[in-house]
Protein backbone atom coordinates (compact mmCIF):
# COMPACT_ATOMS: atom_id res chain seq x y z
CA UNK A 1 0.00 0.00 0.00
CA UNK A 2 2.80 2.39 0.92
CA UNK A 3 4.53 2.07 -2.45
CA UNK A 4 1.40 3.08 -4.36
CA UNK A 5 0.85 6.27 -2.36
CA UNK A 6 2.64 9.22 -3.94
CA UNK A 7 3.08 12.64 -2.40
CA UNK A 8 0.51 14.15 -4.76
CA UNK A 9 -2.06 11.46 -3.87
CA UNK A 10 -1.41 12.02 -0.18
CA UNK A 11 -2.03 15.76 -0.49
CA UNK A 12 -5.23 15.18 -2.46
CA UNK A 13 -6.51 12.67 0.10
CA UNK A 14 -5.81 14.91 3.08
CA UNK A 15 -7.34 17.95 1.39
CA UNK A 16 -10.58 16.03 0.89
CA UNK A 17 -10.54 14.13 4.19
CA UNK A 18 -9.95 17.23 6.32
CA UNK A 19 -12.58 19.46 4.75
CA UNK A 20 -14.52 19.83 8.02
CA UNK A 21 -11.33 20.52 9.98
CA UNK A 22 -11.10 23.81 8.05
CA UNK A 23 -7.32 23.56 8.15
CA UNK A 24 -6.51 23.46 4.44
CA UNK A 25 -6.56 26.92 2.80
CA UNK A 26 -7.76 27.60 -0.71
CA UNK A 27 -5.16 28.05 -3.48
CA UNK A 28 -4.17 31.64 -4.38
CA UNK A 29 -6.14 31.26 -7.63
CA UNK A 30 -9.47 30.81 -5.80
CA UNK A 31 -12.33 32.98 -7.02
CA UNK A 32 -14.24 35.45 -4.85
CA UNK A 33 -17.17 33.05 -4.77
CA UNK A 34 -14.96 30.24 -3.49
CA UNK A 35 -13.43 32.49 -0.84
CA UNK A 36 -16.89 33.62 0.31
CA UNK A 37 -18.12 30.03 0.46
CA UNK A 38 -15.01 28.99 2.41
CA UNK A 39 -15.55 31.75 5.01
CA UNK A 40 -19.23 30.82 5.36
CA UNK A 41 -18.29 27.15 5.73
CA UNK A 42 -15.79 27.92 8.50
CA UNK A 43 -18.36 30.14 10.22
CA UNK A 44 -21.01 27.41 10.03
CA UNK A 45 -18.67 24.81 11.55
CA UNK A 46 -17.61 27.16 14.30
CA UNK A 47 -21.19 28.15 15.21
CA UNK A 48 -22.38 24.54 15.19
CA UNK A 49 -19.64 23.51 17.60
CA UNK A 50 -20.49 26.50 19.80
CA UNK A 51 -24.11 25.34 19.99
CA UNK A 52 -22.90 21.94 21.15
CA UNK A 53 -20.64 23.57 23.73
CA UNK A 54 -23.63 25.55 25.04
CA UNK A 55 -25.66 22.33 25.35
CA UNK A 56 -22.89 20.58 27.32
CA UNK A 57 -22.37 23.66 29.51
CA UNK A 58 -26.12 23.79 30.25
CA UNK A 59 -26.00 20.15 31.33
CA UNK A 60 -23.01 20.81 33.61
CA UNK A 61 -24.74 23.80 35.22
CA UNK A 62 -27.94 21.85 35.79
CA UNK A 63 -25.95 19.01 37.40
CA UNK A 64 -23.42 21.12 39.28
CA UNK A 65 -23.84 19.01 42.43
CA UNK A 66 -23.13 15.71 40.63
CA UNK A 67 -19.37 15.31 40.50
CA UNK A 68 -19.48 12.15 38.40
CA UNK A 69 -21.51 13.87 35.67
CA UNK A 70 -19.20 16.88 35.75
CA UNK A 71 -16.16 14.62 35.30
CA UNK A 72 -17.78 12.91 32.33
CA UNK A 73 -18.99 16.07 30.64
CA UNK A 74 -15.74 17.90 31.40
CA UNK A 75 -14.00 15.55 28.98
CA UNK A 76 -16.69 16.14 26.35
CA UNK A 77 -16.50 19.91 26.81
CA UNK A 78 -12.72 19.89 26.45
CA UNK A 79 -12.79 18.03 23.15
CA UNK A 80 -15.61 20.21 21.80
CA UNK A 81 -13.79 23.43 22.67
CA UNK A 82 -10.95 22.35 20.39
CA UNK A 83 -13.19 22.62 17.32
CA UNK A 84 -13.91 26.39 17.28
CA UNK A 85 -10.51 27.14 18.79
CA UNK A 86 -8.56 25.38 16.04
CA UNK A 87 -10.83 26.70 13.30
CA UNK A 88 -10.01 30.20 14.56
CA UNK A 89 -6.28 29.47 14.81
CA UNK A 90 -6.16 27.96 11.31
CA UNK A 91 -7.98 31.04 10.04
CA UNK A 92 -5.43 33.29 11.75
CA UNK A 93 -2.63 31.44 9.92
CA UNK A 94 -4.54 31.25 6.63
CA UNK A 95 -2.12 33.31 4.50
CA UNK A 96 0.96 31.68 5.96
CA UNK A 97 -0.43 28.17 5.48
CA UNK A 98 -1.48 29.04 1.95
CA UNK A 99 2.07 30.14 1.15
CA UNK A 100 3.60 27.05 2.79
CA UNK A 101 1.34 24.64 0.93
CA UNK A 102 1.94 26.43 -2.37
CA UNK A 103 5.71 26.09 -1.92
CA UNK A 104 5.33 22.46 -0.89
CA UNK A 105 3.30 21.60 -3.98
CA UNK A 106 5.63 23.54 -6.29
CA UNK A 107 8.65 21.77 -4.83
CA UNK A 108 6.98 18.42 -5.39
CA UNK A 109 6.22 19.25 -9.02
CA UNK A 110 9.78 20.34 -9.83
CA UNK A 111 11.67 17.82 -7.70
CA UNK A 112 14.22 15.65 -9.48
CA UNK A 113 14.09 11.84 -9.19
CA UNK A 114 16.58 11.75 -6.32
CA UNK A 115 14.61 14.28 -4.30
CA UNK A 116 11.34 12.48 -5.02
CA UNK A 117 12.90 9.22 -3.86
CA UNK A 118 13.73 10.73 -0.46
CA UNK A 119 10.20 12.12 -0.06
CA UNK A 120 8.73 8.79 -1.15
CA UNK A 121 10.94 7.01 1.37
CA UNK A 122 9.43 9.11 4.15
CA UNK A 123 5.92 8.34 2.89
CA UNK A 124 6.59 4.61 2.75
CA UNK A 125 8.15 4.68 6.21
CA UNK A 126 5.43 6.53 8.11
CA UNK A 127 2.20 6.17 6.16
CA UNK A 128 1.26 2.87 7.84
CA UNK A 129 1.40 4.44 11.31
CA UNK A 130 -0.63 7.50 10.39
CA UNK A 131 -2.95 5.42 8.23
CA UNK A 132 -3.68 3.13 11.17
CA UNK A 133 -4.34 6.16 13.33
CA UNK A 134 -6.90 7.46 10.83
CA UNK A 135 -8.53 4.03 10.52
CA UNK A 136 -8.81 3.59 14.29
CA UNK A 137 -10.24 7.07 14.69
CA UNK A 138 -12.76 6.41 11.92
CA UNK A 139 -13.85 3.11 13.48
CA UNK A 140 -14.21 4.84 16.86
CA UNK A 141 -16.33 7.60 15.32
CA UNK A 142 -18.60 5.12 13.57
CA UNK A 143 -19.01 3.13 16.79
CA UNK A 144 -19.83 6.23 18.84
CA UNK A 145 -22.47 7.25 16.32
CA UNK A 146 -24.04 3.86 15.55
CA UNK A 147 -24.01 2.21 19.00
CA UNK A 148 -26.58 4.70 20.41
CA UNK A 149 -28.94 3.66 17.61
CA UNK A 150 -28.66 0.03 18.68
CA UNK A 151 -29.03 0.82 22.38
CA UNK A 152 -31.79 3.38 21.72
CA UNK A 153 -30.27 6.25 23.68
CA UNK A 154 -28.76 9.61 22.65
CA UNK A 155 -25.18 9.99 21.55
CA UNK A 156 -24.64 12.21 24.61
CA UNK A 157 -26.88 12.39 27.68
CA UNK A 158 -27.62 16.11 27.65
CA UNK A 159 -30.40 18.38 28.83
CA UNK A 160 -32.05 21.13 26.83
CA UNK A 161 -34.29 24.03 27.91
CA UNK A 162 -37.05 22.57 25.73
CA UNK A 163 -38.70 19.20 25.21
CA UNK A 164 -36.92 16.69 22.95
CA UNK A 165 -39.13 13.65 23.61
CA UNK A 166 -40.83 13.64 20.24
CA UNK A 167 -40.05 13.28 16.56
CA UNK A 168 -38.54 14.86 14.57
CA UNK A 169 -36.78 16.60 17.47
CA UNK A 170 -35.11 13.36 18.57
CA UNK A 171 -33.74 12.87 15.07
CA UNK A 172 -32.50 16.46 14.89
CA UNK A 173 -30.72 16.14 18.23
CA UNK A 174 -29.16 12.86 17.14
CA UNK A 175 -27.87 14.40 13.89
CA UNK A 176 -26.67 17.49 15.77
CA UNK A 177 -24.67 15.45 18.27
CA UNK A 178 -23.35 13.06 15.62
CA UNK A 179 -22.10 15.93 13.48
CA UNK A 180 -20.44 17.47 16.55
CA UNK A 181 -18.57 14.19 17.09
CA UNK A 182 -17.52 14.25 13.44
CA UNK A 183 -16.16 17.77 13.89
CA UNK A 184 -14.08 16.60 16.85
CA UNK A 185 -12.89 13.65 14.76
CA UNK A 186 -11.88 16.01 11.93
CA UNK A 187 -9.84 18.21 14.28
CA UNK A 188 -8.07 15.18 15.73
CA UNK A 189 -7.26 13.98 12.22
CA UNK A 190 -5.89 17.46 11.43
CA UNK A 191 -2.83 16.28 13.37
CA UNK A 192 -1.88 14.36 10.24
CA UNK A 193 -1.89 17.64 8.30
CA UNK A 194 0.47 19.22 10.82
CA UNK A 195 2.67 16.13 10.74
CA UNK A 196 2.76 16.26 6.91
CA UNK A 197 4.23 19.78 6.98
CA UNK A 198 6.84 18.74 9.55
CA UNK A 199 7.83 15.50 7.81
CA UNK A 200 8.09 17.33 4.46
CA UNK A 201 10.40 19.92 6.01
CA UNK A 202 12.46 17.11 7.53
CA UNK A 203 12.71 15.36 4.16
CA UNK A 204 13.98 18.56 2.55
CA UNK A 205 16.69 18.92 5.20
CA UNK A 206 17.79 15.34 4.50
CA UNK A 207 17.86 16.07 0.76
CA UNK A 208 20.02 19.12 1.43
CA UNK A 209 22.36 17.11 3.66
CA UNK A 210 22.86 14.64 0.81
CA UNK A 211 23.68 17.52 -1.54
CA UNK A 212 26.26 18.89 0.89
CA UNK A 213 27.96 15.49 1.08
CA UNK A 214 28.10 15.29 -2.72
CA UNK A 215 29.30 18.87 -3.27
CA UNK A 216 32.78 19.06 -4.82
CA UNK A 217 32.93 22.48 -6.47
CA UNK A 218 32.69 26.00 -5.09
CA UNK A 219 29.54 26.59 -7.14
CA UNK A 220 27.95 23.48 -5.62
CA UNK A 221 28.48 24.76 -2.10
CA UNK A 222 27.11 28.19 -3.00
CA UNK A 223 23.97 26.53 -4.38
CA UNK A 224 23.64 24.47 -1.20
CA UNK A 225 24.04 27.58 0.94
CA UNK A 226 21.29 29.36 -0.98
CA UNK A 227 19.01 26.35 -0.66
CA UNK A 228 19.79 26.16 3.06
CA UNK A 229 18.75 29.79 3.53
CA UNK A 230 15.55 29.23 1.57
CA UNK A 231 14.78 26.05 3.50
CA UNK A 232 15.30 27.80 6.84
CA UNK A 233 12.79 30.48 5.82
CA UNK A 234 10.33 27.79 4.74
CA UNK A 235 10.77 25.82 7.97
CA UNK A 236 10.25 29.00 10.00
CA UNK A 237 6.96 29.63 8.20
CA UNK A 238 5.90 26.04 8.92
CA UNK A 239 6.71 26.24 12.62
CA UNK A 240 5.05 29.64 13.02
CA UNK A 241 1.90 28.45 11.26
CA UNK A 242 1.40 25.41 13.48
CA UNK A 243 2.89 26.48 16.83
CA UNK A 244 -0.29 27.91 18.37
CA UNK A 245 -2.42 25.11 16.92
CA UNK A 246 -0.07 22.66 18.60
CA UNK A 247 -0.31 24.59 21.86
CA UNK A 248 -4.11 24.46 21.78
CA UNK A 249 -3.93 20.74 21.06
CA UNK A 250 -1.65 20.24 24.07
CA UNK A 251 -3.96 22.19 26.35
CA UNK A 252 -7.14 20.48 25.22
CA UNK A 253 -5.50 17.06 25.31
CA UNK A 254 -4.38 17.66 28.89
CA UNK A 255 -7.95 18.47 29.94
CA UNK A 256 -9.26 15.47 28.01
CA UNK A 257 -6.74 13.07 29.55
CA UNK A 258 -7.56 14.27 33.07
CA UNK A 259 -11.36 14.09 32.79
CA UNK A 260 -11.44 10.93 30.68
CA UNK A 261 -9.11 9.30 33.20
CA UNK A 262 -11.35 10.37 36.07
CA UNK A 263 -14.35 9.01 34.20
CA UNK A 264 -12.58 5.71 33.62
CA UNK A 265 -11.69 5.46 37.31
CA UNK A 266 -15.15 6.60 38.45
CA UNK A 267 -18.34 4.65 39.07
CA UNK A 268 -19.61 4.44 35.51
CA UNK A 269 -20.87 1.54 33.37
CA UNK A 270 -18.20 -0.43 31.54
CA UNK A 271 -19.42 0.84 28.17
CA UNK A 272 -18.88 4.44 29.28
CA UNK A 273 -15.44 3.61 30.68
CA UNK A 274 -14.45 2.02 27.39
CA UNK A 275 -15.57 5.12 25.51
CA UNK A 276 -13.50 7.47 27.62
CA UNK A 277 -10.47 5.22 27.76
CA UNK A 278 -10.45 5.40 23.95
CA UNK A 279 -10.73 9.20 24.16
CA UNK A 280 -7.79 9.30 26.59
CA UNK A 281 -5.60 7.12 24.37
CA UNK A 282 -6.57 9.14 21.29
CA UNK A 283 -5.56 12.39 22.99
CA UNK A 284 -2.15 11.00 23.94
CA UNK A 285 -1.63 9.54 20.46
CA UNK A 286 -2.67 12.81 18.80
CA UNK A 287 0.00 14.77 20.65
CA UNK A 288 2.63 12.10 20.03
CA UNK A 289 2.01 11.95 16.27
CA UNK A 290 2.71 15.68 16.07
CA UNK A 291 5.60 15.72 18.54
CA UNK A 292 7.41 12.88 16.77
CA UNK A 293 8.03 14.73 13.45
CA UNK A 294 8.81 17.95 15.34
CA UNK A 295 11.57 16.13 17.23
CA UNK A 296 12.84 14.58 14.00
CA UNK A 297 12.88 17.98 12.28
CA UNK A 298 14.96 19.39 15.12
CA UNK A 299 17.52 16.60 14.71
CA UNK A 300 17.64 16.69 10.91
CA UNK A 301 18.05 20.47 10.72
CA UNK A 302 21.17 20.10 12.88
CA UNK A 303 22.35 17.12 10.83
CA UNK A 304 22.78 19.43 7.83
CA UNK A 305 25.70 21.02 9.67
CA UNK A 306 27.28 17.61 10.24
CA UNK A 307 26.89 16.74 6.56
CA UNK A 308 28.46 20.04 5.52
CA UNK A 309 31.34 19.57 7.95
CA UNK A 310 32.02 16.02 6.72
CA UNK A 311 32.24 17.16 3.09
CA UNK A 312 35.53 18.05 1.39
CA UNK A 313 35.23 21.84 1.91
CA UNK A 314 38.70 21.96 3.48
CA UNK A 315 40.28 20.99 0.14
CA UNK A 316 39.15 24.23 -1.48
CA UNK A 317 40.01 27.88 -1.15
CA UNK A 318 39.31 30.40 1.56
CA UNK A 319 36.15 31.65 -0.18
CA UNK A 320 34.57 28.20 0.05
CA UNK A 321 35.63 27.81 3.68
CA UNK A 322 34.10 31.17 4.60
CA UNK A 323 30.67 30.42 3.16
CA UNK A 324 30.75 26.98 4.77
CA UNK A 325 31.56 28.49 8.17
CA UNK A 326 28.27 30.40 8.27
CA UNK A 327 26.33 27.21 7.54
CA UNK A 328 28.09 25.37 10.36
CA UNK A 329 27.26 28.17 12.81
CA UNK A 330 23.64 28.39 11.69
CA UNK A 331 23.11 24.62 11.84
CA UNK A 332 23.96 24.71 15.53
CA UNK A 333 20.54 26.34 16.10
CA UNK A 334 18.02 23.64 15.14
CA UNK A 335 14.57 24.37 13.76
CA UNK A 336 12.07 23.95 16.59
CA UNK A 337 8.32 24.25 17.08
CA UNK A 338 7.90 26.53 20.06
CA UNK A 339 5.64 29.07 21.73
CA UNK A 340 7.66 31.66 23.65
CA UNK A 341 7.03 31.44 27.37
CA UNK A 342 4.89 28.29 27.10
CA UNK A 343 6.57 25.61 25.00
CA UNK A 344 10.35 25.87 24.72
CA UNK A 345 10.63 23.14 22.09
CA UNK A 346 8.16 20.50 20.97
CA UNK A 347 10.15 17.28 21.26
CA UNK A 348 9.88 13.74 22.56
CA UNK A 349 11.42 14.92 25.82
CA UNK A 350 8.68 17.54 26.10
CA UNK A 351 6.09 14.86 25.29
CA UNK A 352 7.37 12.70 28.14
CA UNK A 353 7.08 15.69 30.48
CA UNK A 354 3.60 16.40 29.15
CA UNK A 355 2.41 12.83 29.83
CA UNK A 356 3.93 12.91 33.30
CA UNK A 357 2.27 16.25 34.07
CA UNK A 358 -1.14 15.11 32.75
CA UNK A 359 -1.13 11.97 34.89
CA UNK A 360 0.09 13.94 37.90
CA UNK A 361 -2.92 16.23 37.52
CA UNK A 362 -5.12 13.17 37.10
CA UNK A 363 -3.82 11.64 40.31
CA UNK A 364 -4.27 14.89 42.21
CA UNK A 365 -7.84 15.43 40.97
CA UNK A 366 -8.72 11.82 41.74
CA UNK A 367 -7.43 12.19 45.31
CA UNK A 368 -9.41 15.41 45.80
CA UNK A 369 -12.66 14.23 44.22
CA UNK A 370 -12.68 10.74 45.68
CA UNK A 371 -13.53 12.16 49.10
CA UNK A 372 -16.46 14.16 47.69
CA UNK A 373 -17.78 11.20 45.73
CA UNK A 374 -17.72 9.00 48.83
Amino acid sequence: MACSVTFEKLITFLRMHLVFACCWPLPPTATKMQITYDKFFRLFNGLHSMLMICAVTYRIISQYDNILVIMQLGCVLGTLCEVPLQIYLFMQQYDRLQNVILKMENYSKHANPTERDVIQEYINKYIVIYGMMLILMTVTLVALILVPLVLAHPVLELEYPFSIDYQPMKGIIYLHQSFALYQVYAQVCATVFLALLLWFSTARFEILANKFRMATEHSDWKACIREHQELLRFAKQVTLSISHVTLSSLGVSTITVIFSGLTFLGQFPMFVKMQYSIVCCSSLAKVFLCTWPADHLMSMSSYVGDAAYNSSWYEHGVATQKIMLYTLFRAQRPVIVSVPGLVAALSLQHYASYVSMAFSYLTSFRAILSTDVD
